[in-house]
């Protein structure tokens, strides 16, 4: 493996996306206790994703037609496979514990919500001391098991 600049970021950037994936499928799921309700929310930005997903499949292409050096052409192709996963498959959720819940990798303790608010569309707006979040639960069921989750701990 030729260890040129290019090929020490690119593993660098493999490495961080395996860690995390791994970190959003088995480490939210365990971490700070039982897991009393995960939700799958509606995602937004999914274009973002596609993007870079085509930019990395551009490179990956471009790599290989200008006879670009081999280590390259495979951390390039294993960015690509990650990120089809990222893009396509990855769901946003919200992992409800006994002591707070994880949304955007962040744990937010129940004692740090300040207020709730339900907006006309159906998303759930949560305020703690520093930020504002905005739950969107794909259906009226889940929002209902979201609530009454909350509702437990507050």
């Amino acid at each position: 493996m030729e260890w040129s600049a290019t090929n020490i970021f690119l593993l660098i950037f493999a490495i961080g996306t395996v860690l995390f994936i791994l970190y959003d499928l088995v480490v939210l799921t365990f971490w700070k206790g039982a897991t009393k309700l995960k939700v799958k929310l509606r995602s937004r930005g999914r274009f973002d994703g596609y993007i870079f997903f085509g930019l990395l499949v551009l490179l990956f292409a471009l790599n290989i037609l200008r006879n670009g050096s081999f280590s390259t052409t495979v951390l390039l192709g294993i960015l690509s496979v990650l990120f089809f996963y990222i893009a396509l498959f990855r769901k946003p959720h919200a992992i409800f514990k006994t002591n707070g819940f994880f949304y955007t990798f962040i744990f937010f303790p129940y004692a740090q919500i300040e207020r709730i608010n339900l907006s006309e569309d159906g998303i759930l707006v949560i305020e703690t001391g520093r930020s504002r979040l905005m739950l969107h639960p794909r259906s009226e069921a889940d929002l209902d098991k979201m609530m009454k989750v909350i509702a437990e701990y507050k």
